[in-house]
This record gives C-alpha cells, sequence and structure tokens, in this order.
C-alpha cells in the first residue's frame, strides 16, 4: 500500500470513528440510564451541586431567563451559570428529569471527542491523528464517562465549547478571508467558556493578550484581536445583564468574587512548600497524598510528561512552536495554574478541575509524537491543499494499481 493510500484509508478510518462517536456513548448512556428515574430530588436538605443546578434551572423555565428564585447576583454558587441554562433548555424541551440531561450530555460528551479530533487532524500525521482520537476517547471515557457524564456538573458543557473553541481559535490567526468574523466567534466562545467555567478567566484573558501582541509584533491589523476581546465582552456580559434584572446592579461576581479561594502565600513558607508539592502531585496523577482513597491517575502521567517535553525537545531542536501550539501553552498555563494556587478542592468528583485541561494537554503531546510535516501546517488553506493532493496522489497510486 502506497504512503497516499495509506493516509487516506488512516483519515478515512477517524472521520468514521468520529461519526460514530456521539451515538456510540449515547447507546451506552441509555443502558446505564434505563429505566430514566430521575436521581436528583430538589429541594435537598445538604445540597450538593447538582441539587443547585436543578433549583436554578427550574426557575428559569418556570419563572423566566431572569433566574428570580435567586434573589442575590450569581456568586458563591457552583459556578457554571451558562450551564443552569444548558439544564433548563433540556428540561424545556424534554421534561423534568435529570437522567434526559444525562443522554445529552453523552451525546456532547461523543460530540466533543469527535470535534476536537477535527480541531486538530491536520496538524497531525495521519496515523498520529487515529492515534490521537482513539486515546481521548479513552481518556474521557475513563475520567470523563464514569465520573461526569452522569452528573449535573458545567464541565460537561465545557467539554462541548472546547473543540469548538479552538476550532475558532485557529482560524483567527490565520490569514482568511473570514478571520475577522472568525475572530469574533472565537471570543464569543471564549465568554461562554468563562461563562461556564469562570476558572479558565485567566487563560481567556493571557490568550486574547496573546493574540494582540502577536498581530502587533506581525505588523498585521488590530481588528481581529479587537473584534475577539468585543466578542468574549458581549458573551460574559450575559451574567452581568441578569445581576441588574434582579438586583439592580451590574455586577461580575462569578469572577470577582473570591470568597471560595484559598490562598497558600499566606502560609508559612515550610507549609507553601508542602500544599504546593501536594497539590501539584495530584495534577500530575499521584493522588496518593492528598486523596489516598483515589487510585493513581498513570493517563495523567503520561499526557502532562509529554506536554512538558513537547516545548524542551522542539527548543532544543531549534524548532520553535507555531504560534497556535503557543496559544494552547498560555491557556493550559493560566488555567492549571490558579487551580493549583488557588482552587478549594481540586479532588472533587474525580479530579474533575484536572481532567476538564486534559484534552487540550493531549493535543500539545501528540505534536510531539505525530506532528504534521507540512510546513505552515496551521493555515487552513494550505492543509486543504495537501488534503486535496493526497487525494488525488491516492486516485493515481490506485489507477496505477489496476492498469
Amino acid at each position: 500500500m502506497t504512503g497516499p493510500v495509506r493516509a487516506l484509508r488512516l483519515r478515512s478510518i477517524s472521520a468514521v470513528i468520529a461519526a460514530v462517536l456521539p451515538v456510540a456513548l449515547l447507546a451506552i448512556a441509555a443502558l446505564r440510564a434505563y429505566p430514566f428515574l430521575d436521581d436528583v430530588s430538589v429541594p435537598a436538605s445538604t445540597p450538593d451541586d447538582w441539587h443547585t443546578y436543578k433549583q436554578l434551572a427550574l426557575s428559569v423555565v418556570r419563572d423566566g431567563l431572569s433566574m428570580p428564585a435567586l434573589v442575590t447576583s450569581y456568586a458563591g454558587l457552583p459556578h457554571g451559570f451558562l450551564y443552569v441554562y444548558f439544564v433548563a433548555l433540556v428540561f424545556a424541551i424534554a421534561g423534568v428529569n435529570s437522567t434526559y440531561v444525562y443522554l445529552v450530555q453523552s451525546v456532547a460528551l461523543g460530540l466533543s471527542i469527535s470535534l476536537m479530533y477535527l480541531a486538530v487532524r491536520k496538524r497531525l500525521t495521519p496515523a498520529g491523528g487515529l492515534t490521537f482520537l482513539l486515546t481521548l476517547t479513552a481518556l474521557m471515557y475513563v475520567d470523563v464517562f464514569r465520573h461526569l457524564t452522569f452528573k449535573l456538573l458545567s464541565e460537561n458543557l465545557y467539554f462541548l465549547l472546547c473543540p469548538l473553541l479552538l476550532i475558532l481559535l485557529f482560524r483567527s490567526i490565520e490569514q482568511t478571508d473570514r478571520r475577522p468574523r472568525d475572530s469574533f466567534l472565537a471570543g464569543a466562545l471564549l465568554g461562554l467558556v468563562v461563562l461556564t467555567r469562570p476558572s479558565f478567566i485567566l487563560s481567556a484573558t493571557m490568550t486574547i493578550a496573546a493574540v494582540w501582541i502577536y498581530s502587533l509584533v506581525k505588523g498585521r491589523s488590530s481588528w481581529p484581536p479587537a473584534l475577539l476581546l468585543l466578542g468574549a465582552a458581549m458573551s460574559v456580559s450575559g451574567v452581568v445583564a441578569r445581576n441588574y434584572a434582579v438586583t439592580g446592579r451590574a455586577s461580575f461576581d462569578i469572577v470577582t468574587d473570591t470568597s471560595d479561594w484559598i490562598r497558600m502565600w499566606h502560609l508559612p513558607a515550610i507549609q507553601f512548600l508542602t500544599a504546593l508539592v501536594k497539590r501539584s502531585s495530584f495534577v500530575f496523577g499521584l493522588t496518593g497524598p492528598i486523596a489516598p482513597a483515589y487510585r493513581l491517575r498513570p493517563q495523567w502521567m503520561i499526557v502532562w510528561l509529554l506536554w512538558l517535553a513537547c516545548p524542551v525537545l522542539r527548543l532544543s531542536k531549534r524548532q520553535p512552536l507555531e504560534f497556535w501550539e503557543l496559544l494552547l501553552y498560555i491557556y493550559v498555563v493560566c488555567y492549571i495554574g490558579p487551580v493549583v494556587l488557588v482552587a478549594a478542592d481540586i479532588t472533587s468528583y474525580g479530579g474533575r478541575m484536572v481532567i476538564a485541561i486534559l484534552p487540550v494537554a493531549l493535543v500539545s503531546a501528540f505534536r510531539l509524537l505525530f506532528a504534521s510535516e507540512l510546513p505552515g501546517a496551521s493555515g487552513a488553506s494550505s492543509a486543504v491543499g495537501h488534503e486535496h493532493r493526497m487525494v488525488n496522489e491516492a486516485r493515481s497510486a490506485r489507477a496505477s494499481l489496476h492498469g
């Protein structure tokens, strides 16, 4: 089998798997959820996050978009503001039953895996793309489907938004006619990510700043980064508008309220270092020091080791990171740093705060192993042209074999 034919076959296999994944996860979820009994009762004497999400979603469905049941600003609550509306939408369409949300979340998880593959497939070799898809599927099944999909938790919505963000963000830094539109949409997705998981606020801010600095250094127009910022501002204004409608005061408490932070830097030096090592170890996958009941997470360790090795080995070979790769590192570092330093409970629900960033870290890990050799692989036009050439070469190869 010639190279082009093999590459085309690998791409086709990956495409079929990506198309089947959402349906396959829905089928597995349906078998697990049957007979579809609602397992979240409200009100609860000791409410957890899922109880609060359900109560607020019911307020949206029954009383209106301003969530009147909550008479204060949206702060000091489970931080998934946008997730409340996601749950409310499912309730409004399918009926008030948390199990229906789980089924939708299983489809969303499958879509998130497929879309993440779509976002990076042209940046990996065909074999790398297929391996990435299978690896991400296994990772998300073990860490997300088993621990998070059957709970009302905002990470389930984030996993769907993240690959959509990456697709639009990659397009927004390419020199194409669609760049202004894609910049605005990428900014809007950044804002939606923040409304879903406010812990990404620093990642969003620094991503916009990096794009702006890059445009200035390259002497490019400032309009695309300005549109990126505008899109983000318009999205996050949703919580400001809601707070104003209910309280009469415009506030962004979803981010500015820090009452649930821990402040490790206030500890004595030895305690600070001990806490830092333990929390960093948990993020890495060595869960024992602060969560003895948890098993080791070797899959996390492998991802982080490859993630760390990629820039080191690339730079040692004088192969600089492409700008889109640098953006991914900024996104990951600006998320995981605050999680280690201020997140109150990084061990909750199987380490959901760590799991949230692993798909993005996995992209960089696979760039170390399976980087596409196509020059300028971050450009859509060159990648598309490469795909067309690959198809034509495959057809020629088949013709020569059968001729």
